[in-house]
């Protein structure tokens, strides 16, 4: 995602893009981690990494619950304004401004309206709340034998081979405490105490699971209405995905069961059937209730109206990056220092590849772009910053990331400023 929305292999762009990845407390209560969200950006406004005031515009793009986070901040945004222009002082939180510096907003294959996996769900929170204490417990007092048990214990569930490989890849990791070499034991360190993170938020906030629930979940209308207003000036967009499993694929594969459970009996609530243009333009697809991408139902994707959306065939993982074949090369994709291995995380027969992926990125980065062109500059140079949640960072995040831009047309084309924060694969 990072190479392609800076321009594939040193392309040249229009506009300088400075990407920063959030990384978000996974099953937390959407209020949560919406003001997670808001902190993360006013901590960097403060610090000068967003130079609102100078000119620096922000897109959000956000994967999954990533697009609920945008939204309920985006409205915690308009309260804050609300609140300050009846005279309250309110964290030194400069709202306006953060309204006026929000240009346009992508959700990918984003719940808008809950999703009927996690109503089937909400039934076993209590339980799937408890299996991560017990994890976390497990892996925390027994450190590697601990991450061997999680994923022996996966395993013999039977899960697709992409999740399985992703374990134990990270399970070897695990592996290298006694390692001689000092950066890979700190690398050790790192990724088993951000695997002990991920582990004992899931155990402490399950909030997500119920508030993804269409039963209990009714869309804020006001939400639709806040769009139209307060951020009339704000381009949106929402990216629809939908997948099949293979017809050959075993009843216990992980992504027929979630499949199978996401189409099962799905309400109103979660929205009506539509017709949605396709991405590539090769006319339109209609979609029921039933469709979804593995995760979440389809027609819940489309938000706020499918005018404003667009199609693409593509699994829930797929249209971040985990498609095919994990033993793939990684094309194009290069880290001076350490390899991202890509996973294809469920078995759906949408055909996603490389070129469709390239053309979903390209999509997303040429809609920022043209929303930038559009919007009336308030500095002669302004860049471009783009908070992406659909990965969660593995290293601590620097104050300032050194330069990794594709090189420029010429020296004048580009503002010396540009800098980038990159995250791991997620």
């Amino acid at each position: 995602m990072t190479e392609a929305l800076r321009g594939w292999k040193g392309a040249m762009y229009d506009a300088p893009l400075t990407l920063h990845y959030f990384p978000n407390v996974p099953t937390a209560a959407i209020e949560t981690r919406a003001r997670l969200l808001l902190d993360w950006l006013l901590e960097r406004y403060k610090r000068g990494i967003l130079r609102l005031s100078r000119g620096d515009s922000l897109h959000l793009v956000g994967h999954s619950t990533g697009g609920m986070d945008i939204r309920w901040m985006m409205k915690l945004l308009h309260d804050h304004a609300e609140r300050a222009a009846d005279g309250a002082q309110i964290e030194e939180l400069p709202a306006e401004l953060f309204i006026k510096s929000i240009s346009s907003v992508q959700f990918l294959s984003t719940p808008h309206r809950g999703s009927n996996l996690a109503h089937v769900f909400t039934r076993w929170s209590g339980e799937l709340q408890l299996l991560a204490t017990v994890l976390y417990e497990t892996c925390r007092a027994l450190r590697l034998p601990g991450s061997r048990f999680l994923a022996g214990s996966i395993k013999r569930l039977g899960w697709s081979a992409g999740w399985i490989d992703a374990l134990l890849d990270t399970t070897s990791l695990l592996g290298s405490f006694d390692s001689k070499d000092g950066l890979v034991r700190a690398r050790a360190r790192a990724s088993y105490f951000d695997t002990l993170r991920w582990l004992n938020d899931a155990s402490d906030d399950f909030g997500a699971m119920a508030d993804l629930d269409p039963a209990r979940h009714a869309e804020d209308p006001l939400h639709a209405k806040i769009f139209r207003t307060t951020y009339g000036h704000v381009r949106v967009r929402s990216i629809v995905t939908r997948a099949e499993p293979y017809p050959s694929a075993p009843a216990w594969d992980l992504f027929t069961i979630c499949h199978r459970w996401t189409a099962h009996n799905p309400g109103a609530e979660l929205g009506p059937d539509c017709s949605v243009r396709r991405l590539d333009a090769a006319g339109s697809v209609a979609l029921v209730r039933a469709h979804n991408d593995g995760i979440v139902n389809s027609v819940s994707m489309v938000w706020p109206t499918p005018e404003e959306s667009v199609y693409v065939d593509a699994d829930h993982a797929d249209i971040i990056g985990h498609y095919g074949d994990s033993d793939a090369p990684q094309e194009d994709v290069v880290s001076p220092d350490r390899d991202y291995k890509r996973y294809g995380l469920f078995m759906s027969s949408s055909g996603f590849g490389r070129a469709r992926f390239l053309d979903v990125w390209r999509s997303v980065r040429g809609f920022v772009l043209d929303a930038e062109s559009g919007r009336e500059r308030r500095a002669p140079s302004s860049r471009v910053v783009l908070p992406v949640f659909s990965a969660r960072r593995t290293e601590p995040e620097a104050g300032a990331a050194a330069d990794s831009t594709p090189a420029p047309r010429s020296e004048a084309s580009v503002p010396s400023s540009i800098r980038g924060a990159e995250g791991a694969a997620p």
